[in-house]
């Protein structure tokens, strides 16, 4: 009895064995690890070799499981949340150390463009190459720094997109940090080589210290953002320290993008229109549609001020199909009214180009105040120009068929090439007002308005010449041959009322405008507009 109750025990215990093994080796497959051998070594000494090194293993796994919740999975770098952490413990110590540190947030530059013009998988290796160049940077400077069982380089990170930052410890003056941003400046600046592809591109770099510029990480993070946008602001490829002053620009920044939201809810915008005429014949040619804000505490608010604002948030988008919707409800009112031959000039942003599908906008938006497609131009920067994709040359193409024109604004200050006019598609040059002031005063200007006028003879285009403010500058545009007009000499913009006061409907084709402002300002006269 007792000898069949022993040897039933033990094969109990053998079977109960034989599963706690079977189990270990298969915890071990989650590991991909051949944990016991099968060299007729008893189970309980298999189940403890199994248990140790399981153990080690899965400590291992946790290690590898913590460091990939911490890595960008493209580059390899620090994520932004494990770096926001390890520069808050960072900053700690220096801090009671009297240290100072330093950050750099790099941007690059044009880098949308890259992913548009070669597609994402062709920008994200252009990020990983510029990850391992920045990797490069740091152990040549000697910033490495590294934490036990972890190969994380913690002193870089992608923070996201094409957005980098990089942590120096320990400095005793900013030099160290400024030989650094060159550096990285002149590695990324270097050629990016994909496949058979060669690209150039560049970045922009903030920088900011710590306690100076900044209390905390994220504020650290910040005020170095807010350096960078400077250093992109002032011409890109180039690097900025933070200083306070940017600091109020900021914070303008954020109290006027809020007022915007407002503004834009409230319907508190408005429209002025400023007319451009034909020297030869008086005739307003059309209005341009510039948009104003009246702000309620502040007043008057430049454009100056809070377009740059819309366009860097995107609140461009909205305000420019308010722009738009209002510039074409204006236009449906002056038809009703028997202004069936003017045409009003709007302004796109860049922006606007890059989101919106250019020809569904605006031919919707015609169509559902009722004017032709006639009664609109389009006027966008020279700086835009430059930049356009394929597909919204071919949009804009596509709405010139309709009838719309398509002009050229602040000509001459994009520095794109004369003989790209030719493959654009443009109905009319607006040369800067740059030029125009300094025309009366130094032949080089001349002679530059000379050759645009000379150029787009020979091309068919028609050529507005912003700013007139004197006659002395009138005289000389009319002598080189420039018909069309505009500035404060002609007409300060006025509200649609006003434009209303100063035209006389004489009959449902023909206008005529009088009034104080209107050219000549000496001479009582009548312009007709006959509109051209």
């Amino acid at each position: 009895m007792f000898i069949i109750a022993g040897t039933y025990h033990r094969a109990k215990l053998n079977i109960m064995m034989g599963s706690l093994v079977s189990k270990a080796e298969k915890t071990a497959d989650v590991f991909g690890k051949d944990l016991t051998p099968d060299d007729g070594t008893s189970p309980l000494i298999r189940i403890n070799m199994a248990l140790d090194g399981l153990s080690s293993f899965a400590h291992e796994y946790h290690i590898r499981s913590i460091n990939n919740a911490h890595r960008d999975r493209l580059t390899g770098l620090v994520n932004r949340h494990r770096f926001l952490e390890h520069i808050s413990e960072r900053l700690n110590e220096n801090e009671q150390q009297q240290q100072k540190s330093g950050l750099l947030f790099i941007d690059l530059d044009g880098f949308k463009q890259v992913n548009d013009s070669f597609g994402h998988s062709f920008g994200d290796e252009v990020l990983i190459q510029v990850a391992e160049r920045l990797a490069t940077i740091v152990r040549i400077e000697k910033l490495s720094h590294h934490k036990a069982d972890s190969d994380l380089e913690y002193n870089l990170a992608r923070l996201g997109g094409d957005e980098f930052t990089l942590f120096i410890e320990d400095f005793s003056d900013s030099a160290k940090m400024v030989d650094v941003a060159k550096n990285v400046l002149k590695e990324i600046e270097k050629d990016f080589v994909l496949g058979n592809k060669e690209i150039k591109i560049s970045a922009s770099i903030g920088i900011a210290v710590y306690p100076d510029s900044a209390n905390s990480p994220e504020a650290l993070v910040q005020m170095a953002d807010v350096a960078m946008y400077r250093a992109k602001k002032e011409g890109r490829g180039i690097y900025r320290i933070y200083s306070p002053e940017m600091g109020s620009n900021i914070r303008r920044y954020h109290y006027l993008l809020e007022e915007m939201r407002i503004a834009l809810d409230t319907n508190s915008f408005s429209l002025s229109f400023q007319p451009i005429i034909n020297v030869e014949g008086s005739a307003i040619s059309y209005f341009e549609a510039l948009v104003r804000w009246h702000h309620p505490a502040e007043g008057s608010i430049a454009p100056t001020e809070f377009i740059p604002v819309a366009e860097n948030s995107n609140l461009i988008l909205k305000l420019g199909d308010w722009i738009l919707d209002e510039a074409c409800r204006q236009m449906a009112v002056w038809y009703n009214a028997g202004m069936s031959k003017t045409r009003i000039s709007v302004n796109l942003s860049g922006v606007q180009l890059k989101h919106r599908s250019l020809y569904q906008w605006v031919m919707a938006t015609l169509n559902k105040f009722g004017v032709p497609p006639s009664s609109l131009m389009l006027e966008i920067t020279e700086s835009s120009f430059i930049d356009l994709s394929d597909n919204t040359v071919d949009e804009l193409n596509r709405l010139r068929k309709e009838g719309i024109l398509v002009a050229i604004d602040d000509f001459g200050t994009g520095f794109s090439s004369l003989s790209l006019l030719a493959n654009l598609p443009v109905d009319v040059l607006k040369i800067d007002k740059l030029f125009v002031s300094q025309a009366t005063k130094n032949i080089k200007y001349h002679k530059i308005i000379n050759s645009i006028a000379d150029l787009s003879q020979q091309l068919d285009l028609k050529v507005v010449a912003e700013g007139i403010e004197e006659i002395e500058q009138l005289e000389l545009l009319k002598s080189l041959g420039i018909n069309y007009i505009q500035g404060f000499l002609i007409s300060r913009p006025e509200t649609s009322a006003n434009i209303g006061d100063k035209v006389l409907k004489q009959n449902t084709s023909h206008l005529s405008v009088t009034g104080t402002g209107v050219w000549p300002p000496q001479r009582s006269r009548v312009i007709s507009s006959a509109v051209t």
